[in-house]
């Protein structure tokens, strides 16, 4: 039997949790858009020059299994694609292969592409979320992007040896987080995210970068996640959301879960200061 899940950060100030901050308009829907039981609608939504057409869950966020969260679009979803647009300015997602770990809709697998990344794979642990992400690249019509589970956990990941160590850059935007919250205040499982970073550093290459949105919901989350980066051998910095999320973004009441939103960048610890950083300065 489905379990209905309250969230307490769904209050008036936070409304803007799961909804869309980039421009769109709502398209038509079909009798095929649904995946399993749950039922999608689409949405045309702009995202500076990129148009990507969006199946997304219907239902509102309370209404979800905690298994199918990532069908909906989260406020580090929001950040994680300003940083890809700011990545494009500069030329850094050019020639590029790119991991979506964690990838929900497939949204930012698909700007990602459309943004210069020569190829892209997106990865995910459920079922349902990643069948949305294929009817997402199929809606698109984008190549070269490919869905994959993967599973990481308390007790370890499991990920095909053919994905190891063959990434350039890696998002993990909105994959740290406690969908079933048993504590006050919630807590990240630190197996979890220990998990999730030695998983990461096995999946990148060598300089290359992993670029962390981290919705900020838990009691110490942030020491949890550089904490955990450390031990697996990767080097955690803080960038600002200030330098790319627009100000204008950022100022509506309705904003709150965005401007709670943390980012990170990963590298080996090993690799040299003239490799990649991660930083846009």
């Amino acid at each position: 039997r489905r379990t209905l899940i309250s969230y307490p950060w769904m209050s008036e100030e936070s409304i803007c949790e799961s909804a869309c901050l980039f421009p769109y308009e709502d398209i038509a829907p079909t009798a095929s858009d649904s995946c399993g039981n749950i039922q999608l609608r689409c949405r045309r939504v702009q995202v500076d020059r990129h148009p990507i057409l969006l199946f997304v869950a219907a239902c509102r966020v309370e209404d979800l299994d905690p298994d199918a969260l990532g069908l909906h679009v989260w406020p580090g979803t929001h950040a994680m694609a300003h940083v890809l647009l700011a990545l494009e300015r500069r030329g850094e997602l050019r020639g590029r292969s790119l991991l979506d770990l964690g990838c929900g809709t497939g949204f930012l697998g698909i700007l990602a592409r459309l943004a210069g990344c020569d190829s892209v794979v997106l990865a995910d642990q459920e079922a349902r979320v990643l069948e949305a992400a294929a009817v997402n690249v199929r809606a698109n019509g984008v190549g070269r992007i490919g869905v994959q589970a993967v599973s990481w956990g308390a007790s370890g990941y499991s990920v095909d040896p053919a994905l190891r160590g063959g990434f350039d850059m890696i998002l993990l935007s909105e994959v740290l987080y406690v969908a079933q919250p048993l504590t006050v205040p919630w807590q990240l499982d630190g197996a979890e995210v220990a998990s999730l970073m030695a998983l990461t550093k096995e999946l990148l290459r060598p300089g290359g970068v992993a670029w962390v949105t981290y919705g900020n919901r838990e009691e110490g989350g942030v020491d949890q996640v550089m904490s955990a980066a450390q031990e697996a051998g990767l080097r955690c910095t803080e960038v600002p959301l200030r330098d790319f999320v627009p100000a204008k973004d950022l100022a509506p009441l309705g904003a709150h879960a965005l401007r709670r939103v943390r980012v990170f960048t990963l590298v080996h610890a090993d690799v040299g200061l003239g490799s990649a950083t991660g930083t846009l300065g």
